[in-house]
């Protein structure tokens, strides 16, 4: 009877400490809604949802992927392009903090590598052949700015049915979703409770005290209630304002300083001359890219990328199409000297000309643009390089976002049209052919949001 007395008082002990986590996490929770609510208005801008709901708002709306420098809220992300053949793999590094806190950075490294000859290969040297490179991608995320109409009930257009005022209509919504979460939060605790009552200690649980083990059970619940219920109403709040569009204009940016440092890259044959005898050359190729990207999404107009970006990498006079290229056949019909060197080369191919090794600069604009509840956009993008390899590059695309039975994006998927050497800066005598070609660029993100 005595243990008896002790096992319900350890109970009851247990109950109302666990009644405390729970309270803690509605509180938690109310406070959330409470400062959105009751945030000032400035020239009607300001926080329809909480930062952690725009997270997951914004990974909707940045679901395209095409590049491996591009932003991903999502924990890992892969693309792949087949004018270059490159494969990227990446991974975000970032720990939520806090209860309600908005991402500021992001840490992304990965690993890119040809698996495939390009289609440019007709008119561009293979430079990404044998290329496995790391890569460090370091993103700084902007502030987020939300426009809306009406501020208070008292406004002029403060019609709820419509949503004519979007903030007090808002409001609204985001306080049913709460109360709802806190009556779904009331029915799991009654439930795990009634669970924890009907908890045999000897049998089920055997090796230590019934205190110790109904605490370990309860600790790991409470734990695992607030992170899915913070997931949750923030899910929630995201869903109801993009099904919703109560808001004018919602607008932020980021800059990204991308390393791509090589593990292994090509190595190339080249000679002087024709008489000359043939060497290997050791490029590497290195780059550093520092991107500024700003997006702007209106429920009535759409959504635009514009992206600027300043590149600096290691060249050399093969990658920028410097040497005249040739096979085995041509070299000796041309009356080359070092045939049997040649005939030794597992790729068939070397370079006539003087090789040099320098620095490229390039700038580089990309601009993306979505209608209105379309998952269809257009895109254009000019590079302009520098220097010893000045080139002008453009591409026109046809993004087109797949989305999944969640109706969250799931994969990206961009029809290309290559241009290259637009201004015709290589001289024919390389022998470039169609100038013109092809793709597709593919992003995937997968795993869990970086919320």
């Amino acid at each position: 009877m005595r243990y008896l007395f002790s096992l319900l008082m350890v109970v009851f002990i247990l109950v109302n400490a666990a009644a405390q986590d729970a309270g803690r996490i509605k509180e938690e929770l109310q406070a959330i809604n409470k400062t959105i609510t009751f945030q000032p208005c400035d020239r009607n801008s300001g926080k329809l949802i909480s930062n952690r709901a725009m997270n997951i708002f914004l990974a909707d709306k940045t679901g395209y992927v095409s590049e491996s420098g591009d932003l991903s809220y999502y924990t890992n992300y892969v693309t792949l392009n087949s004018n270059t053949g490159l494969l990227s793999i990446n991974h975000n590094f970032q720990k939520s903090k806090g209860i309600d806190e908005p991402l500021k950075k992001l840490l992304s490294i990965g690993f890119k590598a040809n698996v495939a000859d390009g289609f440019n290969a007709s008119f561009i040297d293979k430079q990404f052949k044998n290329l496995l490179a790391l890569t460090i991608n370091h993103t700084w995320l902007g502030k987020v700015t939300t426009k809306f109409s009406g501020c208070h009930q008292n406004d002029a257009n403060s019609d709820l049915t419509n949503g004519a005022n979007q903030k007090v209509s808002m409001n609204a919504l985001r306080a049913g979703i709460l109360n709802s979460l806190l009556i779904e939060i009331k029915n799991r605790e009654a439930a795990f409770q009634e669970s924890l009552l009907l908890l045999d200690t000897l049998s089920q649980v055997p090796g230590q005290s019934p205190t110790t083990g109904k605490q370990i059970i309860t600790n790991n619940f409470y734990d695992d209630l607030a992170e899915e219920f913070r997931e949750k109403y923030a899910r929630l709040q995201a869903e109801t304002l993009t099904k919703t569009n109560y808001f004018k204009s919602i607008s932020t940016h980021w800059t990204s300083l991308i390393a791509l440092v090589p593990l292994a890259f090509p190595k190339y044959n080249v000679a002087g001359s024709l008489s000359a005898p043939l060497t290997q050359k050791h490029p590497y190729p290195i780059s550093l890219s520092l991107a500024h990207t700003r997006l702007w999404e209106s429920s009535k107009r759409g959504r635009l990328f514009l992206t600027v970006s300043a590149n600096l990498s290691a060249d050399n006079s093969v990658t920028a199409n410097q040497l005249q290229k040739t096979n085995f056949t041509d070299y000796k019909n041309l009356g080359g000297n070092d045939t049997i060197h040649f005939a030794s080369f597992k790729n068939q191919e070397a370079f006539i000309g003087s090789y040099k090794q320098f620095l490229t600069p390039s700038v580089k604009a990309r601009i993306v643009y979505f209608s209105p509840n379309s998952h269809v956009g257009l895109s254009f993008l000019i590079e302009q390089y520098l220097g010893s390899n000045n080139l002008l590059n453009s591409r026109l695309g046809i993004p087109i976002i797949l989305i999944n039975s969640k109706k969250i994006p799931a994969l990206n998927i961009e029809m290309q049209v290559n241009f290259f050497d637009i201004t015709h800066q290589i001289s024919t005598a390389n022998k470039l052919g169609n100038k013109t070609s092809i793709g597709v660029g593919i992003g995937f993100p997968m795993s869990r949001l970086m919320y």
